[in-house]
């Protein structure tokens, strides 16, 4: 997986906030470059590919908590049929990001993390803090634990590849 490129694709800022974080500062999943795109919203436009070199693996990372996998499963779809993609990794967040924090951190709920006034004010916390690593560490944060649950409906036919990613 180390001489392999790898092209992430999250959600939002607060995912990308956190997969810059664990490939970076503390490599516990594989390294590789990082963008922004909602693949449960936004299509896949040719312009996204372009960039990609031969043998790229792309990794969707994506929340399970809407019931629309249609938009999803066509990206997939196109990503599968590019020839320069060597292979596509899903990691469905079960249900979200949060709950993947809450599950493999020790907190009961996500404003412990970064002692947040309110599940609202979380978000922009993650965003500005700049010692992310250094609270997931306070807090146990085990990468066993995170992105390990298979969805349900409508996702249970999409794995949750993210061993693969994990180092």
């Amino acid at each position: 997986m180390k001489k392999q490129i790898v092209q992430y694709y999250v959600e939002g800022e607060d995912e990308k906030k956190l997969v810059d974080t664990l490939k970076n500062t503390m490599k516990v999943i594989a390294p590789g470059k990082l963008q922004k795109l909602n693949v449960l919203q936004e299509l896949i436009k040719d312009a996204h590919l372009r960039p990609l070199k031969q043998g790229t693996i792309v990794v969707l990372i994506f929340d399970t908590d809407t019931n629309n996998v249609e938009i999803l499963k066509r990206n997939m779809k196109k990503l599968k049929d590019c020839s320069y993609i060597s292979s596509v990794i899903t990691i469905p967040q079960v249900p979200n990001l949060e709950g993947e924090l809450v599950r493999s951190c020790n907190i009961r709920q996500i404003t412990e993390l970064l002692n947040s006034r309110s599940a609202r004010d979380y978000k922009s916390d993650l965003i500005r803090i700049t010692n992310l690593h250094s609270k997931l560490e306070e807090h146990e944060f085990d990468i066993n634990k995170f992105w390990s649950e298979q969805p349900g409906e409508p996702y249970q036919d999409i794995s949750n590849d993210a061993g693969k990613i994990k180092l």
